[in-house]
C-alpha cells in the first residue's frame, strides 16, 4: 500500500489490487478521515469475520448494515472504544438458535479479526522519514 499527498491535508491511498481511498481532514468533503478509517477497519473486519456464520444461519441473501459508534476520550484526541452495531433480521431464529449464533459470531471475531486483535494488543505505530527522490519506490 501507499499514499500520495494531493493537497493540504489530503492524500490518496492505493493498494496493488487497484483500490483507491481519499483521506483528509475530518471537515473536508468527499474524504475519509484517518479516525473514520480506523473505525471502519475495526467494524468491517468484524463483519468480514462473521459473514460466513451469518450466511450459514440466515441465508446467502441476508441484508446486513453496520454503524460505527466511537467512544471518544475527552481532551485526549483518541478513542477508548469502537462499538459496531450490526442490523439484520433475526426473527427467523429461535431463542436457542440466536444464542448459538451470537456465540459463534463472538468466536469468529475473536479468532479472525486482525484489526480487533491488533487494537486489543495495543499495537505500536512507528514512523520515519527517508530521503527518496520522487518516483523511486521503496524496496520494503
Amino acid at each position: 500500500m501507499k499514499a500520495v499527498r494531493t493537497g493540504v491535508r489530503e492524500w490518496i491511498a492505493t493498494n496493488d489490487r487497484g483500490a483507491v481511498v481519499k483521506i483528509g481532514d475530518a471537515e473536508a468533503p468527499e474524504v475519509f478521515s484517518p479516525g473514520e478509517l480506523l473505525q471502519l477497519a475495526a467494524a468491517t473486519c468484524a463483519g468480514l469475520s462473521i459473514d460466513h456464520r451469518l450466511t450459514y444461519a440466515l441465508g446467502e441473501d441476508i441484508h446486513v448494515t453496520l454503524e460505527v459508534e466511537p467512544e471518544r476520550v475527552a481532551g485526549e484526541n483518541r478513542y477508548s472504544a469502537i462499538d459496531t452495531v450490526f442490523s439484520l433480521d433475526l426473527s427467523s431464529l429461535s431463542g436457542e438458535e440466536l444464542e448459538r449464533l451470537l456465540e459463534k459470531v463472538h468466536e469468529a471475531i475473536e479468532r479472525s479479526c486482525t484489526v480487533k486483535r491488533t487494537l486489543d494488543a495495543t499495537a505500536e505505530s512507528r514512523h520515519r522519514l527517508v530521503d527518496r527522490p520522487l518516483g523511486q519506490r521503496s524496496a520494503e
